[in-house]
C-alpha cells in the first residue's frame, strides 16, 4: 500500500504544534509496519538547503525525515517566506487562501500516484476535491478551517463546477471553505479522539459551524487518539535533560525543575508549566482573574509559545517577574518544562486531542486539564479514579474550577508525595506510543480502498 500524507507541517521540519508532531509520528509508525509513505510538505525558507534537490515526481527538496520520505514542494512565491502561517509566531498571512489552493492542486497531482492520500487539517483538504485516489482527511483542529473568496479560490484549484454553487463541497454562506471541502470529499473522516469526534457531530461552536455537515456523512467520523514518538521523547535517555530520569528513579526531575528555574529566573514554588499558543482556546486567560493571588501562595509560571494572548501573559510577567516567565517556544525548553514542572496546564476551551499532557506524563509531570476532547480520553481525574489516576481535571470552563483544582493538585502535591509519585508513574508508564493508532489507520485506509 502506497500512503501520500499531505500537510502544513512535519516535525522536526516545520512544527508551530501538535500537527507537525502528529503527522511524524504516524508516518513514523506506518513506515515500522513495512508501509511505503511520502509525506509531502510545502518547502519552507528555512529548508532551502535541506536534503536534495529532484524534479520527479515533482519539482521538491527530498528530505529523509527520520527514515520517512519527505517531499517538500517547491513554490517560492507561496511559500518562500518568513514563518510557517505568518511572518511571526501566531501571526498569518492575508494570501493563505491563495498559498494553500496552489499546495492542494499540487499535492492532488501527486496522489494520482498512491493508492491513498491522506490530507491533515483545512490547508490541503481540497485536494480530495482534484483526484480520484481514495482520501482521509483528518481534523486536527477545527477552529482553522481556512476561508477565501470563492470565485478565485475554486478558479485556482480547478474545481468542477458543482463544488463551488450553493451548498456545494467548496462553498461556504458565500466563501470558499477549505475544510468542509475535505469533510464533504473525503472517502472517510478522521478526528484525533474519540471525543472530539463526538464533540465534532454534536457541538457547531467547536466545530466551527459544520456540525451539520458533518452529520450528513455517509459514515460517522472515525476518533483515533494520537500518540507521541516515544523513542524522541523518553527522559532516560533525552539529551537535553541536566540528568536521566525513570519512573522507577525519579530523582533527575529535581535537577530539571532547578535548570529549568534558573533559566526562568524564578524563585522556588509550586511551578506549573504550559507549552502551546498562547489562545484562547487553550484557556490560560482563565488565569487572569486570580494569577496575583496564586502566586502569593506559591505557585510559579513557565508559559511557552506564543498567540493573541501574548500581551496579556507579558502583563503577568511585568507585575511578577520573579513567578511568571513567558518565552517563544523551543523544543528544547519545551523538553525541561515537561521534565521540570511539578504539574502541567491544559485548561483548554476545547481540545481535539493535545499531545501537551501526553509529554507531561511522559516526562512526570502532572497535567492540570479541563476533561474536553482528547482530554478527557487521557487524563485520570485523582478524586474520581483514586485508583488509576494520572492527573487533576475539571469539567466547567470557568476560572473557580481552574483555581480549585490547582490548589487541589498542590495539595496532594505538597501533602501526599507518595500519593502524587504513584501517579507519576502511572503516567510515565501509560502506552502513549504512535503504534497504536497508526494500526487504526490502517484499518481505515483499507476500508476506504475497499
Amino acid at each position: 500500500m502506497k500512503i501520500l500524507i499531505a500537510a502544513a507541517e512535519c516535525s522536526p521540519l516545520a512544527r508551530t504544534g501538535g500537527l507537525g508532531e502528529a503527522v511524524q509520528g504516524l508516518s513514523s509508525a506506518l513506515v515500522r509496519l513495512g508501509v511505503d509513505v511520502t509525506v509531502a510538505m510545502p518547502r519552507y525558507r528555512h529548508l532551502a538547503d535541506v536534503g536534495v534537490a529532484v524534479d520527479e515526481p515533482t519539482e521538491a527538496r527530498l528530505i529523509d525525515n527520520q527514515g520517512v520520505r519527505v517531499l517538500a514542494l517547491e513554490d517560492p512565491e507561496a511559500f518562500d517566506r518568513e514563518g510557517i502561517y505568518g511572518p511571526t509566531p501566531g501571526s498569518v498571512y492575508e494570501d493563505e487562501w491563495w498559498r494553500w489552493a496552489r499546495f492542494a492542486a499540487r499535492v492532488a497531482e501527486l496522489a494520482d500516484s498512491f493508492d491513498i492520500v491522506h490530507v491533515h487539517d483545512g490547508q490541503p483538504a481540497p485536494a480530495v476535491l482534484l483526484t480520484d485516489t481514495p482520501s482521509v482527511l483528518t481534523v486536527h483542529n477545527s477552529a482553522y478551517p481556512l476561508l477565501g473568496p470563492l470565485r478565485e479560490a475554486a478558479a485556482l484549484l480547478g474545481v468542477d463546477a458543482i463544488h463551488r454553487r450553493l451548498g456545494g463541497s467548496l462553498e461556504w454562506y458565500g466563501h470558499a471553505n477549505y475544510l468542509k471541502a475535505g469533510i464533504a470529499g473525503a472517502d472517510r473522516v478522521t478526528t484525533v479522539s474519540p471525543s472530539f469526534a463526538l464533540q465534532l457531530t454534536e457541538d457547531a461552536e467547536v466545530s466551527s459551524g459544520l456540525s451539520e455537515v458533518i452529520r450528513w456523512l455517509d459514515r460517522p467520523v472515525i476518533g483515533i487518539l494520537n500518540g507521541i514518538d516515544v523513542t524522541r521523547w523518553t527522559p532516560a535517555k533525552d539529551p537535553v535533560l541536566p540528568a536521566p530520569f525513570t519512573a522507577g528513579r525519579l530523582a533527575g526531575r529535581k535537577a530539571a525543575k532547578e535548570a529549568l528555574l534558573g533559566k526562568a529566573g524564578l524563585d522556588d514554588g509550586f511551578l506549573l508549566g504550559n507549552v502551546g499558543r498562547m489562545t484562547e482556546q487553550k484557556g490560560l486567560g482563565l488565569l487572569d482573574r486570580d494569577l496575583d493571588t496564586l502566586v502569593e501562595e506559591g505557585c510559579r509560571f513557565v508559559l511557552v509559545g506564543n498567540g493573541d494572548l501574548d500581551a496579556t501573559v507579558d502583563d503577568w510577567v511585568k507585575r511578577h517577574p520573579r513567578a511568571v516567565w513567558h518565552a517563544i517556544y523551543d523544543e528544547d525548553l519545551a523538553r525541561l518544562v515537561f521534565a521540570g514542572s511539578d504539574a502541567y496546564l491544559m485548561p483548554s476551551r476545547f481540545e481535539p486531542c493535545g499531545l501537551g499532557q501526553m509529554y507531561s506524563m511522559r516526562y512526570g509531570s502532572i497535567p492540570i486539564a479541563r476533561l474536553t476532547g482528547g482530554l478527557a480520553d487521557t487524563v485520570i481525574d485523582l478524586d474520581e479514579t483514586p485508583g488509576e489516576s494520572t492527573g487533576f481535571g475539571f469539567r466547567l470552563f470557568d476560572a473557580r474550577e481552574l483555581v480549585k483544582t490547582i490548589r487541589r493538585a498542590r495539595r496532594i502535591h505538597d501533602r501526599h508525595r507518595a500519593e502524587w509519585r504513584a501517579m507519576q508513574r502511572r503516567g510515565m508508564k501509560a502506552d502513549w506510543s504512535w503504534d497504536r493508532a497508526a494500526g487504526r489507520y490502517l484499518e481505515v485506509y483499507e476500508d476506504a480502498l475497499g
